[in-house]
Formats: structure tokens, sequence, C-alpha cells
């Protein structure tokens, strides 16, 4: 489904919660963050167009979404 185009930027993208999520899963942020992804419409709509663009799920959270339907 890639078309050529870059991926438009999204605001998980620069979030700083999922930064420091990131860097430290395992803390209390980090556990917070990972549950936040179970609903979160726009975790799920960035992991639809990470796929459409080809690239790799992020490194936390990835389990979450849509990305292995």
């Amino acid at each position: 489904m890639q078309d050529g185009k870059s991926r438009p930027g999204m605001s998980c993208d620069t979030c700083k919660f999922r930064k420091r999520a990131e860097q430290s899963p395992s803390t209390f942020l980090g556990r917070l963050w990972i549950w936040h992804t179970a609903f979160c419409p726009g975790w799920k709509e960035y992991l639809k167009t990470m796929r459409a663009h080809g690239e790799n799920p992020p490194a936390v959270g990835h389990l979450r979404g849509v990305w292995n339907k």
C-alpha cells in the first residue's frame, strides 16, 4: 500500500510521554503509556500509517492496536 509518499507527521512521532516511556518501559509512566495504547485511537491510526508506509513498529506498545492484525 506504499505509494511513494513519505508518511505524514503525527503527534505520536513527537510525543514526550511516549519517548519517556520508551526509555524506561518498566516504570510507572512506561506502564501507564502502554496501557494507554490499548484504547487510544490516535495510536491505532499511527500504527496503521506506519504499516502502510512499510516502517517497523515502535519498540514499546506495538503489540497494541492494529499492528498484528
